[in-house]
């Protein structure tokens, strides 16, 4: 239902896609953990973030491999210059994502995004997205009770009736035992 590009940085209109979590081989490749699927991707050019310091890189190359996207980037020539990009967070401009078929959205879209049920009671607002592997799962936090926690909502048809991303709300359907009545 969703796809991860996440924290949106409105100055430069780039969001985060994935994260650096390893090396591959000696000539300086990179290991991208997608947010989403790791299908064939278009990006040029990405920014990579660690501890606060942004950099720009081209890209040489990209290709899938189990699970990540080995990444030859411009500047990263050995295993310990790739070795250093380790950690970093993984940003594209977002003019250079695909657009999603109808009903699916990618996480930046998602999170901040108010969480009402059907019934219109305010649940909280998304502040986290766990996927699963079979169904991603929101993290609500913050309703309409202050001592409430949080709520997981699975990202299924059964659960989310409406998604308006320009609105920044969710409507949802509360199936039985996903929050304890007390707390509606």
């Amino acid at each position: 239902m969703s796809k991860k590009p996440q924290h949106q940085n409105s100055s430069i209109n780039i969001v985060q896609v994935g994260k650096v979590v390893g090396v591959h081989g000696i000539k300086g490749e990179i290991k991208i953990l997608p947010y989403g699927e790791c299908e064939k991707k278009t990006w040029k050019r990405l920014y990579l973030n660690k501890d606060g310091e942004q950099k720009e890189y081209a890209i040489k190359g990209l290709r899938p491999h189990k699970g990540v996207m080995l990444v030859s980037i411009l500047g990263c020539d050995t295993r310990n210059s790739a070795l250093e990009l380790i950690g970093s967070e993984v940003l594209v401009d977002k003019s250079h994502l695909p657009e999603l078929p109808e009903g699916e959205y990618y996480h930046f879209e998602l999170l901040g995004m108010e969480v009402w049920t059907e019934d219109n009671i305010f649940l909280g607002t998304i502040d986290d997205i766990l996927s699963t592997g079979s169904n991603d799962v929101y993290v609500v936090k913050g309703g309409s009770k202050g001592s409430r926690g949080e709520a997981l909502l699975p990202a299924i048809k059964d659960v989310v009736i409406s998604v308006d991303v320009e609105k920044k709300r969710m409507t949802v359907r509360l199936m039985q035992g996903l929050i304890p009545e007390d707390e509606i």
